[in-house]
């Protein structure tokens, strides 16, 4: 990988057993990604966006191919060093929230620092909070809380241990135009601000349209790469 390249598939593909047929979700997609860039994940349902994303996260296996990141093979690596790497270096943002019910905001975000045996977390747990707007909803359990504070709070937990590349999959999915408005806003400025890598799988148009780059799927296949595609124009 180059010395700019965070994330790097080749010739990426996977299959799922249905009974007795087998399905095939990615066919050959290939990219790599350029560290602290922003890269909309685009396509149709089932052209594949979400498992792309969960293999490049280490939650799924590919059947074939290859995946790199920070210079580590995921495809290689064993259960105990993905979740390392997914507990120290990656972040998640989910389309439902993910917030365990039981805990209030501020444990929530505290949660990934605690599973990496960090101490004194509670002050940067309540820093984040204030940065997306939840100072005075601390001690607010997720059910107290609407789908646009929910979602924030998951953001203020994705952030918690200063990710290296952060994976959200339809972050705006459950939300009013308004809100979806606003947590847009709030991911771009807090991944600028961390300077982390963000991919995003989106129908959004507004979040595709603040991303460096949109790598577009149809029936588990790249079809489409604009940075590839700005830089012939660009070439020509």
């Amino acid at each position: 990988m180059s010395a700019n390249t965070i994330l790097k598939v080749e010739h990426l593909s996977k299959d799922f057993k249905s009974g007795d047929d087998t399905v095939q979700v990615l066919s050959d997609v290939s990219f790599a990604v350029e560290a602290g860039s922003t890269c909309a994940i685009v396509g149709p349902s089932g052209s594949g966006k979400t498992t792309l994303i969960a293999i490049c996260a280490g939650l799924e296996r590919p059947s074939q191919g290859s995946v790199w990141f920070d210079d580590v093979r995921l495809h290689k690596a064993t259960e105990e060093q993905l979740a390392r790497i997914r507990n120290q270096s990656i972040g998640f943002i989910f389309q439902s929230f993910q917030l365990l019910p039981s805990l209030t905001a501020l444990e929530n975000v505290m949660v990934p620092a605690e599973i990496s045996g960090e101490k004194l977390v509670r002050g940067s747990a309540i820093e984040l909070l204030g940065r997306v707007g939840l100072g005075r909803r601390l001690h607010h359990f997720p059910a107290q809380l609407s789908g646009g504070e929910q979602q924030r709070v998951a953001i203020a937990r994705a952030f918690m241990n200063s990710p290296k590349i952060l994976f959200a999959d339809e972050p705006t999915g459950n939300l009013d135009a308004e809100t979806a408005d606003s947590i847009v806003k709030l991911i771009f400025n807090l991944n600028a601000n961390s300077g982390t890598t963000l991919i995003l799988v989106t129908h959004d148009r507004e979040l595709t349209e603040q991303a460096d780059r949109t790598i577009s799927l149809r029936g588990g296949r790249l079809v489409s790469d604009s940075r590839r595609i700005l830089l012939t124009a660009q070439e020509g």
